[in-house]
């Protein structure tokens, strides 16, 4: 039987990272997009550059949060 950390660090690492990949990307297209049709109008560029904002916030989440649960595990010697 698998312990609850190995089952936990195969569901991140075969659903959660994936999934997360797959959205970033999508986030970025989506962006891409606003700004193609924004057609030089200033409050739809606005929109745009907060989607690219909020997926790159997002991204850098992931990130910290990834490297905090390794820091973590390094203090407490897991």
């Amino acid at each position: 039987m698998n312990s609850i950390p190995t089952i936990i660090n195969n569901v991140l690492n075969m659903i959660v990272w994936p999934l997360f990949f797959a959205l970033s990307v999508i986030m970025f297209i989506w962006a891409g997009v606003l700004f193609l049709t924004a057609r030089g109008d200033p409050s739809k560029i606005i929109l745009a550059r907060g989607a690219v904002l909020w997926a790159v916030i997002g991204i850098i989440v992931a990130i910290v949060g990834f490297s905090a649960e390794g820091i973590i595990r390094n203090i407490l010697g897991v």
